[in-house]
């Protein structure tokens, strides 16, 4: 036996031990490959069912804040009409008020007027005598 020989049984053994090392390694990567697999795999059937109920509280969700849109809406018109109203109210009794209030000014300045010239009148005019009554 040279040692050409003995090399060349060196690098044989070698590559045999490699070659079983490197099946074992394979065989390892495979086995985490097939777990990994299989976790992915429940992720995936967990997950798909919890995104359809998001995606459907989603939905819901802006359903309900249509509503609440159209709400706010029909809110703002009434108290547009509110604010009309009340405008409308104030105007039609803010002219008779006024009309009353002259009417009123008018006939106090009348009645102070004619209280003037009657005391005027009296204060001019003999007092007429008194006839007692015998009852």
């Amino acid at each position: 036996m040279t040692w050409s020989d003995v090399a060349s049984l060196a690098l044989a053994i070698f590559l045999l031990l490699a070659g079983v090392g490197l099946f074992y390694l394979f065989f390892r990567l495979g086995g985490l490959f097939g777990r990994l697999d299989t976790s992915v795999q429940e992720v995936t059937d967990e997950t798909v069912p919890i995104l359809t109920r998001v995606q459907v509280t989603v939905d819901e969700v802006n359903t309900q804040l249509g509503h609440v849109d159209q709400i706010m809406t029909t809110a703002v018109s009434a108290t547009k009409s509110a604010e009309q109203a009340a405008t409308a109210v104030s105007r039609a009794v803010a002219a008779p008020a006024r009309a009353l209030g002259g009417v009123t000014a008018s006939a106090t300045e009348a009645l102070r007027s004619f209280r003037a010239r009657r005391a005027a009148g009296h204060a001019e005019a003999p007092t007429p005598p008194r006839h007692e009554s015998p009852y």
